[in-house]
């Protein structure tokens, strides 16, 4: 596996994982939704967040392969 691959591997389990945790988010109790606003790192909404981190995923995976194609 090259690196560009293991690189694009991790990116999608990035992917993966903020989808995941934005579903869990949504299903949180109050104060779990509360404390996890404790030192949020992000200006916008984690909804937003993660719909962008799924925009950059799919171009870089876009990206990538056509570097793997030239």
């Amino acid at each position: 596996m090259t690196h560009n691959e293991k690189l694009l591997n991790a990116l999608i389990q990035f992917k993966n994982s903020a989808y995941e945790i934005r579903e869990f988010w949504e299903q949180a109790d109050s104060i779990t939704d509360s404390n996890l606003c404790d030192d949020y790192p992000f200006d916008n909404d984690f909804c937003e967040v993660v719909e962008k981190i799924g925009d950059w995923v799919m171009t870089q995976k876009s990206l990538l392969n056509q570097n793997k194609t030239n």
